[in-house]
Formats: structure tokens, C-alpha cells, sequence
């Protein structure tokens, strides 16, 4: 539909300069039903017609149009058979190691459909993967590649065209340090055949280099940084094993951090460890206040006291009762932790510290070594407000505003049964409306399990029950 010609025709067309569209084939003109479609469309709002050369019928009739239809499909699936053996074709001719072309590759010139090695810039190519394994990163090596002013292959294709003889960017250099082309090999959907040209780099050296690459980028995925809001992303997991992932939420112009459980994620609850979600502040301060005490004074001395703690951190295991956390070998004060277990997989040393997890409305709360008490410092504001409608709508009743609990709920848009289990609420006991309205009603206590233990209208009862939450 591209076309510059096919464009014209049907700008013509709409300026009511075509009566009949003629063409040899229909074929010619597309061999797409649905790009026919919109063509059609154009022809039927200006009133003009479409006819075929060799092709007995034009779409002024019924059958013309029925007849066009079934060559069109044909059309289209004749295209699609031929691009099939063309991908069949690709396929089986890389099987057999040949290029099948693209991008011609730095180190070697093609002639014939065969790569052959261009000893000037093999030597290059060799010379960037040996100076990998030499600095400390990528960045490294491109700063040494631009002070020595080397430059991407210089080519020409067929068109005239110049491609390359730029800098390095950083892509080129990981799509470079990754081409198993240099191995000799021809990759295609994820399979590799061996090729019919000549290697550039030795197989070890290729090894290292993937193995460098794969360990900067964990190194990059597991390092400490305070921009993120998880500076143990990688590194946290829940007590079934699974990775905990970060994640955050936005409210009331605030930005809050948690970790969440890999399985959790993507609603695998059977696979999913007993903590399927905490908050990132609060795992990793208590984190820090179990790790802190095991450190060795000289460990990252160069580095602020959060980044410092957590460097030490190879891994945190989370579950519900218990915080495990490994701690590097190297970082750890021998005085100050003896008789630490030790991970049979890395050697890494082992603390644990008990916690007291408990849930309230939709928030975790993670108290270390039952330091937390049992009553909360924090306004339920769900609790606050359906303790403020109770009184509200006992008020209604009583000066005769409303005649009925199912009159209220009318009026107030909610549901009778619920509206009748809220109303008990403004019987509450004076100091127990007090603890809530101050936020320290027991930690425990959320809206749903008060409503559920059908409060009792004596006030010691009431007392009674909320000391069984504490």
C-alpha cells in the first residue's frame, strides 16, 4: 500500500479522475485481501470500477467480485508458501554454515557468499577481546578504544552506500563480545552450526569472556543502590527459594518500596513462600540491626554505613517467624560472631534472628526479636471512619431521620447486612474509642476481625476481647 504509483492511482481516484482501474493480472496490483478490502473501498465511494485483462470479471458484478475474492486468496497464499521455502531455504543453508548475509562482520570480507578472514582486522577483533579480559568493564574498554582511534569495519554495499568506520558504541562492543560468528559458528534461532570460514578467536578466550560478561551483569543486578529503593534486589528470597523482586507503589504523592515474591508475581500461591510480600524499609533495617554487630571494623571502610552493611549481604531468606541471613566470610568479626553456621553452597556465614509478622489492613508489619509491642502506633484510618459512621448512623436512627436499617443503607448507597454488622460499633466502650481514634489499639486488630468476633455490648466484655488480640 506503500507504493508511490499505488498512492497516485488512488489519489486520483478520489479526486474523481478514474473510471475504470485496469490492470493485466490482478496480482499486479495486491496480493492481499485485506489491503484489497480498503482498495475497493475507495473505488466504491468514487463511483469507480475495477477490471482485469486476462481475468474474465470486473467488480461491477456480484460474481466479479466473488471470482476477485478467490484469486486474491490465492494470491496471498501463494506469497505466504514462497516466504515459507524462503525460511526454509535460510534455514537449511545455515545448517550447512554458510553466511547468509546482513551487516558484513569486523574481521572479515566477503567474496562469493564466503566469509574470509581480513588479517588487519583480525588482529583487531583479537586485540578487543584480549583488552576485555584485561580491564575492569566495558566502558574501559571502549575509553581505550577511542584513545587509540579505532574504528568500526568501513564497507560499501551494492547501492554505493557507506556503512561504518564509526567509534565503538557500547551495543556494538556486547554484540561483538558475544558474535559466536568468531568461533567459526553459525547461529540461527538459537541453534549453532558449525560455519565454512576460518575462526578468529580461540574457544578459551571466548569462554572467559562470556563468563566476565555474565558475572558483571549479577554484579550489576545484586548491587547496592540507593536510587532504587531495594538495595538487596537480588538477593532476597522467601523461605521456598524463590526471588523476591522489588516493586513500589504511589500514594498521595508518596513513593512506597516493597519486595514481593517471584511466585507471587505471576499468582503461583501453591509454589510461594509463607511472606508473599514486605515492606522494603522495614526488612532491610531489620536486616542491617541483625548484620551490623557481625561486621569486621575494617570492612568497606571507603563506603557510607547502609552501603557497607549490605555489601557484606550475599542472602536474605525471609519467612514468617525467622529472618537467615549469609553474610561474606571476609566481612565477619570472629569475635563477634562465634559458632556461625555456614552455607554448605558459597561458605558464606549464617545469622538468624526471629521475627513477629503480623497483618493488619493491607500492610505487613515485621517486628525483630519481639521488640514490638502488642499494640499498634499507627491510625487505622478504616477502623477510625467505620466507628465514626456507626455513631453517625445510630444519631439518624434515633431522631426518626431514617425509619429503618434498610432505609439507611438506601440512603448511604451500601449493602443492609453490612450497614447492620457496622452499627454495633458505636456502642464501643469511651477508652477503647480513645485507643482508636489515638491509633493504639492492639497491632492485630483490623476492622474485618472485630466485625467477625460479634462485639459484645458489655463494656468489660469489649475490654476482654481486645486484650485477646494484643
Amino acid at each position: 500500500m506503500d507504493r508511490p504509483g499505488l498512492q497516485q492511482l488512488l489519489t486520483d481516484i478520489k479526486d474523481g479522475r478514474i473510471d475504470v482501474v485496469v490492470v493485466y493480472k490482478v496480482d499486479r496490483l495486491t496480493r492481499s485481501l485485506a489491503d484489497f478490502a480498503k482498495i475497493v473501498d475507495v473505488l466504491d465511494a468514487a463511483g469507480a470500477s475495477f477490471v482485469s485483462v486476462t481475468q474474465a470479471f470486473n467488480t461491477t458484478t456480484s460474481m466479479g467480485r466473488l471470482t476477485l475474492n478467490v484469486l486474491l486468496s490465492f494470491a496471498q497464499f501463494e506469497r505466504e508458501v514462497t516466504a515459507e521455502r524462503i525460511r526454509d531455504k535460510l534455514a537449511a543453508s545455515k545448517a550447512k554454515g554458510m553466511w547468509m548475509g546482513g551487516f558484513m562482520p569486523l574481521g572479515y570480507d566477503v567474496r562469493e557468499r564466503t566469509l574470509l578472514v581480513n588479517n588487519a582486522e583480525a588482529q583487531l577483533v583479537r586485540f578487543i577481546f584480549q583488552t576485555y579480559l584485561e580491564v575492569p568493564s566495558v566502558h574501559d574498554l571502549l575509553a581505550r578504544l577511542a584513545a587509540e582511534d579505532f574504528r568500526s569495519k568501513r564497507w560499501t554495499s551494492k547501492p554505493g552506500k557507506v556503512h561504518g568506520g564509526m567509534q565503538f558504541s557500547r551495543g556494538a562492543i556486547y554484540y561483538l563480545l558475544r558474535n559466536r560468528l568468531y568461533l567459526g559458528e553459525i547461529c540461527h534461532r538459537g541453534k549453532v552450526y558449525p560455519g565454512q570460514h576460518d575462526a578468529i578467536i580461540e574457544r578459551d578466550t571466548f569462554a572467559r569472556v562470556q563468563e566476565k560478561l555474565l558475572s558483571r551483569a549479577q554484579a550489576a543486578r545484586t548491587r547496592v543502590g540507593p536510587s532504587n529503593g531495594h538495595a538487596l534486589l537480588g538477593r532476597m528470597f522467601d523461605d521456598r527459594g524463590n526471588a523476591m523482586t522489588g516493586t513500589h507503589a504511589n500514594k498521595r504523592g508518596r513513593r512506597y518500596f516493597y519486595y514481593v515474591s517471584a511466585a507471587a508475581n505471576v499468582r503461583d500461591h501453591a509454589r510461594a513462600g509463607s511472606l508473599t510480600r514486605v515492606s522494603a524499609p522495614v526488612i532491610e533495617t531489620a536486616v542491617a540491626e541483625l548484620a551490623s554487630p557481625l561486621l569486621d571494623p575494617n570492612w568497606c571502610l571507603n563506603r557510607e554505613t547502609p552501603e557497607r552493611v549490605f555489601a557484606a549481604i550475599s542472602k536474605v531468606t525471609v519467612g514468617a517467624n525467622a529472618i537467615s541471613v549469609e553474610l561474606k566470610a571476609d566481612a565477619i568479626d570472629p569475635n563477634a560472631a562465634p559458632g556461625m553456621a555456614l552455607a554448605e553452597s558459597t561458605g558464606d556465614l549464617i545469622a538468624t534472628c526471629e521475627i513477629d509478622l503480623v497483618r493488619r489492613s493491607s500492610a505487613h508489619i515485621l517486628s525483630v526479636d519481639g521488640k514490638a509491642s502488642g499494640y499498634s502506633r499507627r491510625l487505622d484510618r478504616t477502623l477510625v471512619r467505620s466507628v465514626v459512621m456507626a455513631k453517625r448512623w445510630i444519631a439518624m436512627l434515633n431522631s426518626g431521620e431514617v425509619a429503618s436499617i434498610d432505609a439507611l443503607a438506601r440512603q448511604e448507597h451500601l449493602c443492609p447486612r453490612n450497614t447492620a454488622r457496622v452499627l454495633p460499633l458505636a456502642y464501643l466502650a469511651p477508652d477503647l474509642v480513645e485507643m482508636i481514634l489515638a491509633g493504639c489499639q492492639p497491632v492485630t486488630l483490623t476492622l474485618s476481625k472485630l466485625l467477625d468476633a460479634q462485639l459484645p455490648y458489655g463494656w468489660s466484655e469489649q475490654r476482654a476481647l481486645f486484650a485477646e488480640f494484643v
